[in-house]
């Protein structure tokens, strides 16, 4: 009988596979956090119910740094830090070339080579022993548009799957950035691959720059980046990342009354512009200045958690550019000297406006009208960062006097978790508070690019008080809120309320477009043009050009079921001066998916974007919903609602979020400035007389709105 046993070179080979099969699996559960940043399965608590009641993993650093930081001599502190928390160049440079040469056999295509360019801590400085590493990938045929990226992050992780250099691959598609997540198995680290962010590669060659400047500033936010990682900031869930930090530390030493960096203004005086659109992004290779500031590291130190622990993040701004506080306020009112480009970008280029929060605001150094900290969208995690902010800063006054080691062990040790919210202060959070100088109707929701979204539960008993005190803040002709006791549901909104309300409030360029129309159809100055005036020609136009935007640029089938004067009037629903008008809205597809930046400043723009939206409705991007939906102009603004009768969630959720409020108000802009160009253009055909001015005043809206 033949001998079934395997012989010995497939003894070997097995005994191999196995090796390597447990050593890919120590790798997977020696891990330091969880790849995906999708939720697991069978866990259905929220983000915030994790974030209450799950505490961050503890750094695998901190044991090691804690035993050093105990057995330095006095004054060799930062050494020690240093030594036990950044490897060694030689290390580094060694680890980055082994993991390059596995990634250049899987990225190379054929017909097509690939260039790896190495980004975030590893290029500037800042790499801990437990980062990650980011690459950013370049192609000889480079791949612009998002669909290429994302198949090509299909194509890539298909050969890795061929290849034994990688595992743990997760390609996170829904990411501003899409990007493939996988661990080199040599050297057990994450790798974030990305096909299409090439600027982060020139962010951290400047911050590596500031880093050079002054040995205190990489002492300074090695230090921060290591606490925040402690202190529940730099969480798994990625809303603050290291990047707005390291922008908050540049931020808190141009401030200082001893600058110890300036601007990044004055960085950029006296050398070559390098133009990106609008934008500058020349900076010094080396950076030639001369600080007065002697403080220590340690005064440094302090003099952060302090400032940022007593700072006002909802009415100031943190701008490297500028390099000293800003209001929003200020923003607003374009009283910023050092802005003017950015004005200019917004104005003149039509370039989409900084927006503000939604719980910090870190302008972009170089793209000033990107907000960095928008990446932080949940109050809980915003709470964290503040209590621990204040908590770092007691312990500060706490060892005050006493010795530097002891002080660092104290605040990567003794951390706090932000205390879960009372009933109290949660109903107190939800009162509507001023967001630079405008306070939408009803209060209490999310402002993003001057619109309000606001969600509303069905009224009944339980919630008339609610009701009550969420509609106490309206809106006067200024745009400032003022104090209001009307209970009940908002004008316009029936007896089962509405779960859904988006709310358009006049936002300043708007309001001086129409202003400039009004001028333009009367050249002659005969009528005088008050604020009240062009609020209520802004309203009229805004009514039908919402509608126009829907079916034109949106692509979406808008059909008016009635207005509410065919409606019988109800208890809950008395007269109203403004009319609601109902719609029926219904949607086959998607036109705005990886669209590029709306402009539209003429006629011809507006045509090239409507033929834009037909082109990629061709393209038949499915997304479909059907739903009844109401808008009327109340205190000043424009509403959207959408009745509780109505679907919650699903396709029309996603055509909100991803489509309408990113882009209605580029499209509004647009329109106005059309109108504009029109009336100019009647204006210099044939002037107007008073007679056909006013003739001009009173036709219906729906003409006078026309394009």
């Amino acid at each position: 009988m033949a001998d079934q046993r395997p012989s010995t070179s497939q003894q070997a080979t097995q005994q191999q596979q196995q090796q390597q099969k447990q050593q890919q699996e120590e790798s997977r559960n020696g891990r330091k956090r969880r790849l995906s940043m999708n939720r697991k399965k069978g866990n259905k608590k929220g983000a915030r119910k994790q974030l209450e009641e799950a505490g961050e993993p503890t750094s695998m650093l901190l044991q090691p740094l804690v035993q050093s930081l105990s057995t330095c001599a006095p004054g060799s502190e930062m050494s020690a830090l240093i030594a036990a928390l950044q490897p060694a160049p030689a290390d580094v440079e060694m680890v980055l070339n082994m993991v390059k040469d596995d990634l250049n056999r899987v990225l190379n295509l054929p017909n097509n080579q690939a260039t790896i360019y190495e980004f975030g801590s590893i290029k500037s400085g800042l790499l801990l022993k437990d980062s990650d590493l980011d690459f950013y990938i370049h192609y000889a045929r480079e791949k612009t548009e998002r669909e290429e990226q994302i198949k090509l992050i299909h194509v890539v992780c298909s050969r890795m799957d061929r290849d034994t250099s990688f595992t743990g691959k997760v390609k996170i598609l829904g990411a501003k950035v899409p990007l493939l997540r996988a661990v080199h198995v040599r050297t057990n680290l994450q790798c974030d691959i990305n096909f299409s962010n090439a600027r982060g590669c020139y962010n951290s060659k400047f911050i590596h720059a500031i880093m050079k400047f002054d040995e205190r500033i990489h002492q300074l936010t090695v230090m921060v980046k290591f606490w925040a990682q402690c202190a529940h900031i730099l969480t798994s869930h990625h809303q603050m990342n290291s990047y707005c930090l390291i922008m908050m530390v540049i931020f808190y030493l141009q401030t200082r009354k001893l600058p110890v960096i300036p601007s990044v203004e004055d960085l950029q005086q006296g050398i070559a512009r390098i133009t990106f659109g609008p934008w500058n992004l020349g900076y010094p290779q080396q950076i030639q200045y001369k600080t007065w500031n002697v403080s220590t590291v340690r005064e440094l130190l302090v003099g952060f958690f302090k400032y940022y622990s007593e700072f006002d993040f909802a009415g100031n701004i943190i701008s490297p550019y500028v390099g000293r506080l800003c209001s929003t306020v200020e923003l607003e009112k374009k009283s910023i000297r050092e802005l003017a480009p950015y004005y200019r970008a917004v104005e003149r280029e039509n370039y989409p406006e900084l927006s503000l929060g939604p719980f910090i605001t870190i302008q972009d150094p170089f793209e000033l009208n990107v907000n960095v900290g928008k990446v932080l969208r949940m109050n809980v995690l915003a709470e964290q960062m503040k209590h621990s902010l204040k908590h770092a800063y007691e312990l500060c006054q706490r060892f005050q006097g006493g010795e530097f080691a002891k002080l660092l062990v104290a605040l990567f040790t003794d951390v706090q978790k932000c205390p879960k919210p009372t009933k109290e202060s949660k109903a107190a959070a939800k009162k509507p508070t001023p967001t630079a100088g405008v306070q939408p109707a009803g209060g209490g929701g999310a402002v993003a690019n001057g619109t309000v979204v606001e969600k509303q539960q069905q009224p009944g008993p339980s919630s008339s008080t609610n009701s009550s005190s969420g509609s106490s803040s309206t809106s006067n002709s200024n745009g400032t809120a003022s104090g209001s006791s009307t209970a009940g549901p908002p004008a316009g909104v029936g007896k089962n309320g509405c779960w859904y309300k988006c709310t358009l409030p006049p936002i300043e360029h708007e309001l001086y477009l129409v202003k400039q129309i009004l001028q333009a159809r009367d050249r002659e100055r005969k009528t005088i043009i008050t604020d009240e005036r062009v609020r209520h020609l802004w309203a009229e136009c805004m009514l039908d050009f919402i509608v126009d935007i829907l079916r034109k640029l949106y692509m979406v089938k808008v059909e008016p079921i009635g207005t509410a004067e065919e409606k019988e009037p109800t208890p809950a629903e008395p007269h109203q001066p403004n009319p609601v008008r109902t719609y029926q809205l219904t949607c086959e597809r998607q036109v705005f998916i990886a669209r590029k930046r709306i402009t539209i400043s003429n006629e011809a723009d507006l045509q090239r974007e409507i033929e834009i939206s037909k082109q990629r409705w061709e393209k038949n991007h499915a997304l479909q919903f059907s739903t009844r939906a109401e808008m009327v102009a109340v205190d000043g603004a424009i509403e959207l609602r959408i009745p509780n009768d109505q679907p919650k969630n699903g396709p029309f959720r996603l055509f909100i979020d991803t489509c309408f409020l990113v882009h209605i108000r580029k499209c509004l802009r647009g329109y106005f400035m059309v109108m504009l160009a029109k009336a100019k253009e009647k204006a210099n055909q044939q002037p107007a007389s008073r007679s056909e001015t006013a003739a001009e005043e009173n036709r219906p809206a729906g003409e006078r709105c026309k394009l």
